[in-house]
């Protein structure tokens, strides 16, 4: 057969393929896609032109089994080859099979899409619809995000090849390291491991979107966090951040100012408070801390009283109040202003006999006036 009827036959077969999918959007590149690192694979479309006194253009997809089906040439197989290998491989094919004169070029016309499976700590487990470019960060918002409890820097990837790789993707948002924003192939797999809210997390409340739980990193410091995890909303105020946390059986306030966030290393189980920039904060021992709209004249029993007042375990007789400039009064009858922080400690009783009840008290002391009389016969 002559390569002029070869051509002939060619131009008739490719009226028979079905053109690129107009409905297709392209898929938008972050940069120039490169050959050597482009792994081809089912659905990707390549262009193939044929020069040899006639001009042949020929638009073919890679098929479900890994083949491109050339008109009057046959079946080239690519999956799993670079973009540059299969450019060599399919240009042998033709000289060898049925052009051994044609000027052969070879593009990457469209990316392909396909399923990939995410499971563990995502709101919307199982497989979504990616391209061969999408990174991590495209894969988590098409299962809708994280759940907050998700171990973000404990992410593991099965890979193609049997092998296990593990992300830190919190590395990528604070650094933009793009090895902790891997793409990914067809079969591969990624696990995201829920976190143990009572060993690494703290949680977030106040005048932010997102309050709640929410796992941190080991050895996290709270700018790292609020740079990563915070939502803030127009009223935030983060010249003075309240961390709550337990110590034991004693319960530490801790006012952050700006200049300490970038040291200030979180702990499990503690409580971060972000006031409001036009409203006050009560903290502590209160039924509802949180931060309130400012009431002018009002006095700080007021919002303790807007707080639902103190819980059991502390006293109203027991606060301070921070104010903006970081000075603190524990004058009661103190009129307050915008941004003041009020916090209701522990009560003295509270404090020496945590939460036993009287009863339990009263036994207690009765036994060691027992004991004393009992050692003094």
């Amino acid at each position: 057969m002559s390569s002029s009827r070869n051509i002939e036959n060619a131009e008739k077969d490719q009226t028979d393929l079905k053109t690129i999918d107009q409905h297709n959007a392209p898929v938008s590149v972050e940069r120039t896609v490169s050959p050597d690192k482009y792994i081809l694979g089912p659905g990707d479309e390549l262009g193939i032109s044929i020069i040899m006194g006639e001009s042949l253009t020929l638009p073919v997809r890679v098929t479900p089994t890994g083949d491109i089906f050339i008109p009057s040439v046959g079946l080239v197989n690519v999956a799993g080859l670079s973009f540059s290998a299969a450019r060599l491989e399919i240009k042998k094919f033709i000289h060898n099979n049925a052009f051994p004169n044609a000027k052969v070029s070879i593009a990457l016309l469209n990316i392909r899409n396909f399923q990939i499976q995410v499971i563990g700590a995502v709101k919307n487990p199982g497989f979504v619809k990616i391209s061969a470019l999408d990174r991590l960060d495209k894969v988590i918002l098409a299962a809708d995000g994280f759940h907050p409890l998700a171990k973000e820097y404990d992410i593991t990837v099965t890979r193609k090849n049997g092998t296990f790789e593990k992300i830190n993707f919190l590395d990528f948002v604070k650094t933009g390291n793009l090895d902790s924003n891997p793409t990914f192939l067809e079969t591969e797999l990624i696990n995201i491991p829920f976190g143990d809210v009572s060993s690494n997390s703290v949680s977030l409340r106040g005048e932010v979107n997102n309050s709640g739980y929410d796992i941190i990193e080991p050895n996290e410091t709270l700018l790292s966090f609020l740079n990563r995890s915070i939502s803030l909303i127009d009223e935030s105020n983060l010249q003075s951040i309240i961390i709550t946390r337990s110590t034991g059986k004693k319960e530490q306030i801790i006012q952050v100012a700006p200049n300490d966030f970038f040291n200030f290393a979180l702990y499990n189980g503690d409580i971060i408070d972000i006031a409001r920039d036009d409203g006050v904060m009560v903290n502590g021992f209160v039924q509802k801390p949180g931060a309130y709209n400012y009431f002018p004249g009002y006095l700080a029993f007021n919002y303790i009283s807007m707080a639902g007042g103190n819980s059991r375990d502390g006293s109203i007789k027991k606060l301070k109040i921070i104010r903006k400039d970081g000075t603190v009064s524990r004058n009661s009858n103190l009129k307050l202003k915008r941004g003041d922080v009020i916090i209701v400690e522990r009560s003295s009783i509270n404090t020496l006999a945590g939460n036993m009840s009287i009863l339990q008290i009263f036994a207690s002391f009765l036994t060691i006036y027992m004991t004393y009389l009992s050692a003094s016969k």
